[in-house]
């Protein structure tokens, strides 16, 4: 039951994911899912173990997604590195705060 429900939230956690990419653009779309996986996951610090592992991973791991991460910082880095950097900056940047204050919920 606990790996049906794992791919369940996977599949969800993806098609949120492709979703806001489509409707917010790559570069923010991305940034968006990422920052709100980052709160989230704050958010889950006293779950059980299968808590942690269904949501966190299962649902979260496929909401937020480090390739694209990559991918945007790429992107924006053709021909000068800045855009790229203030992407990558912001977006740890925004994410350690959002999950400082999931924390701190």
């Amino acid at each position: 039951m606990v790996v049906i429900a794992f791919f369940a939230l996977a599949a969800v956690g993806s098609v949120i994911r492709w979703k806001t990419t489509i409707f917010f653009g790559a570069h923010k779309g991305t940034f968006i899912v990422n920052v709100i996986g980052s709160f989230c996951l704050g958010l889950m610090v006293d779950l059980s173990d299968t808590g942690l592992t269904l949501i966190g991973i299962g649902g979260l791991g496929s909401l937020t997604t480090f390739s694209a991460f990559c991918a945007n910082i790429d992107s924006l880095s053709e021909g000068n590195y800045r855009p790229g950097l203030v992407y990558a900056l912001l977006t740890v940047i925004t994410g350690v705060l959002a999950a400082t204050i999931g924390l701190n919920i």
